[in-house]
C-alpha cells in the first residue's frame, strides 16, 4: 500500500506565538476599516445631478405639466425630492442625496412624458374632429 506524500508544514504554522499573529491581523483589519469609514463620508456633492433634476422639472413645467393632473403630481413629487436632497446634502449625506435626485429626475421625466402624451391625445382628438367636420360638409 502506497502512502500519499504530505507536504512539509511551513515553519510559520508551527510557531507558538500564533496568537500574536491574530492580533496583528486584527490591527490591520481595524486600520483598514478606520481608513474606509471616512471615505464613505467623503462622497462628492451631486451638483450635476441636482442641475439635471431641476432642468427636467423646468422642462416638464414648460410643456404644460401643470395642466395634466398626473403630470402635475409627478412634478410635485420631483420638487419635493429635490428639496429633500438639498437637506441631505446639508447634512453631509451626499450619496443618499444623489439617489433621491435620481428619483426626482425620473419623476420629472415621467411628468414630461405624461404632459406630452396628453398634448398628443388632444391634438389627435382635434384632428379627428376636423376630419369628421370635413366629411359632414
Amino acid at each position: 500500500m502506497r502512502h500519499a506524500r504530505v507536504a512539509p508544514t511551513p515553519e510559520f504554522c508551527l510557531r507558538s506565538d500564533r496568537g500574536a499573529g491574530r492580533a496583528g491581523w486584527a490591527a490591520l483589519v481595524t486600520g483598514a476599516l478606520a481608513l474606509a469609514v471616512p471615505a464613505c463620508g467623503s462622497y462628492p456633492p451631486p451638483t450635476e445631478r441636482m442641475a439635471s433634476s431641476e432642468a427636467a422639472i423646468r422642462g416638464a413645467q414648460e410643456v404644460g405639466a401643470s395642466g395634466v393632473p398626473a403630470a402635475a403630481l409627478s412634478v410635485k413629487l420631483a420638487q419635493e425630492e429635490v428639496q429633500k436632497a438639498k437637506q441631505l446634502m446639508q447634512d453631509g449625506e451626499n450619496r443618499r442625496a444623489e439617489l433621491v435626485l435620481m428619483r426626482a429626475q425620473a419623476d420629472a421625466e415621467l411628468a414630461l412624458a405624461q404632459a406630452r402624451e396628453a398634448q398628443a391625445k388632444n391634438d389627435a382628438a382635434q384632428a379627428l374632429e376636423q376630419v369628421k367636420s370635413m366629411r359632414g360638409k
